[in-house]
């Protein structure tokens, strides 16, 4: 695996790695394991994790016709149901152009078919449509993840390791997003997720006790355990590392073949670990703004050091000669 080659070549050329940040990579982890590499969870990316499942949730599900035959269909809803490849197949079958989007697949079949036009696309539209429309018009599935990041980053900062407490954070924000804040008013300020007025009736984002608030409830029970969470509570941030798995994970299984263009990427992601350290100031100046009305005022721009450029030039001569 080109982790494996990777890690070997650092090592022959003197690196030695203390830990690395991934994406939550099963495989990776184990390879890092092998090495004695401390192996490290992205928080961010834990935090996607259950954003994508919480999308999920939210799609409404494509039901696929009884009949999985186009031209037996009977109205316009029945005829957007199939998918792209099928209205493709049944254009050529019968002589009709393939080429376009589906909506205008949609409108040759129906012709075809002498279905109403009517209603074509509102149909496509339908079946695009959010399940729970509320929890889309507030877009809770990011405010979900950010949720998750905040609470695991809170439990960073006060040294608590134990999955208990950060599961019953998480659990909070479905009653805190119903207007339910008993929990969030006895929670201590290292504990709080939000910086919302937590008395305001109209934070709400769905009723309490409706038909959303069990689902968004039911969903963080299922996918927030305390066995889930203590991989979170050992999560790290990752502002400076995340570039090392971005070439593991997305040119390695794509361009393994490819040792020299691999080996590359991995000694510049190697080099970025060092993006982001202070530096210092060597010179401060100011920039007249062009706006007239507040050209008075001057921007000033502070000039840092590169001190990365010297670093990187250290590390390739090191990696690659």
């Amino acid at each position: 695996m080109a982790l494996e080659q990777a890690l070997t070549l650092l090592k022959a050329k003197g690196l030695a790695i203390a830990e690395v940040i991934h994406d939550d990579n099963t495989q990776v982890d184990s390879i890092l394991h092998q090495h004695n590499i401390v192996s490290q969870k992205d928080l961010w990316h834990k935090c996607k994790n259950v954003m994508s499942k919480f999308k999920e949730l939210l799609q409404e599900k494509r039901r696929s016709p009884n009949d999985s035959t186009v031209k037996r269909a009977e109205t316009t809803a029945q005829v957007v149901v199939f998918s792209i490849a099928q209205l493709k197949d049944y254009c050529r079958d019968n002589g009709l152009q393939q080429t376009g989007s589906k909506l205008q697949l949609v409108q040759r079949v129906s012709v075809h078919l002498k279905l109403p036009k009517a209603g074509v696309n509102t149909e496509i539209q339908r079946q695009r449509q959010l399940k729970y429309l509320e929890l889309a018009a507030h877009d809770l599935a990011y405010k979900l993840k950010s949720w998750i990041y905040t609470c695991a980053k809170n439990a960073t900062l006060r040294g608590d390791t134990t999955p208990q407490l950060l599961t019953l954070d998480i659990h909070n924000a479905a009653n805190h997003w119903a207007g339910d804040h008993s929990t969030c008013r006895i929670l201590p300020g290292v504990r709080k997720c939000v910086t919302e007025n937590w008395s305001a009736g109209q934070m709400c984002k769905y009723p309490e006790g409706g038909k959303t608030h069990k689902v968004v409830a039911d969903f963080l029970k299922k996918y927030i355990t305390e066995i889930k969470m203590k991989c979170y509570v050992r999560a790290k941030e990752n502002f400076i590392s995340e570039t090392f798995h971005s070439v593991i994970n997305k040119f390695a299984t794509k361009r393994i073949h490819f040792d020299t263009s691999h080996t590359t990427r991995l000694a510049c992601a190697a080099m970025d670990w060092n993006e982001n350290i202070r530096r210092e100031v060597r010179a401060v100046y100011h920039r007249a703004s062009n706006n007239t009305v507040v050209r008075r005022r001057a921007k000033t721009n502070k000039a840092l050091v590169d001190r990365t450029s010297v670093w990187k030039t250290a590390l390739a001569n090191r990696v690659f000669i």
